[in-house]
């Protein structure tokens, strides 16, 4: 009963996250009339810059992983409360940066977030002893990409 309750909870997370995800984008095209993708081109990058169709499927890896571990914070019996904190504001943030960077283009305020979910999701990883915490790692990494590609855009345009 336990393991099915976890596997529904999990597919409720994914499903929300990926639902929260796929509206911030499309917020992005209904606020600029833009794709994020023709906006993205329009940037001048950095040299790792990667091509903009890794975006979307990396994204979806990433927001399965997370909603494997929120549906597993319930289990958590050390530091709940700052866990669950620590996620839902880096989750907020995160839905929020797409919106500010790319249909604002506030470069610099974006910027901001991103390195306060870096030290939020570092914190979680520090502070989680559960194994299950190591399903953030990719998600650190491909985040803190995301910074050096945040903080490029922000010198370079």
């Amino acid at each position: 009963m336990k393991r099915n309750s976890v596997t529904l909870k999990s597919i409720a997370f994914i499903v929300a996250i990926l639902i929260l995800g796929t509206l911030s984008s499309f917020s992005v095209e209904w606020i600029r009339g833009l794709s994020i993708g023709d906006i993205y081109g329009t940037f001048n990058l950095p040299p790792l810059a990667p091509p903009k169709w890794l975006f979307g499927p990396a994204w979806g890896l990433l927001y399965i992983l997370l909603g494997i571990y929120c549906a597993n914070l319930s289990f958590v019996k050390n530091n709940r409360h700052i866990l669950y904190t620590y996620m839902y504001v880096q989750l907020t943030l995160n839905i929020f940066w797409t919106v500010v960077f790319f249909s604002f283009s506030n470069f610099l305020f974006a910027t901001i977030m991103i390195v306060v979910m870096d030290i939020l999701v570092m914190a979680i990883i520090w502070i989680d002893r559960r194994p299950i915490k190591l399903l953030l790692v990719p998600y650190l990494l491909w985040l803190l990409f995301a910074t050096y590609l945040s903080v490029s855009v922000l010198v370079l345009n």
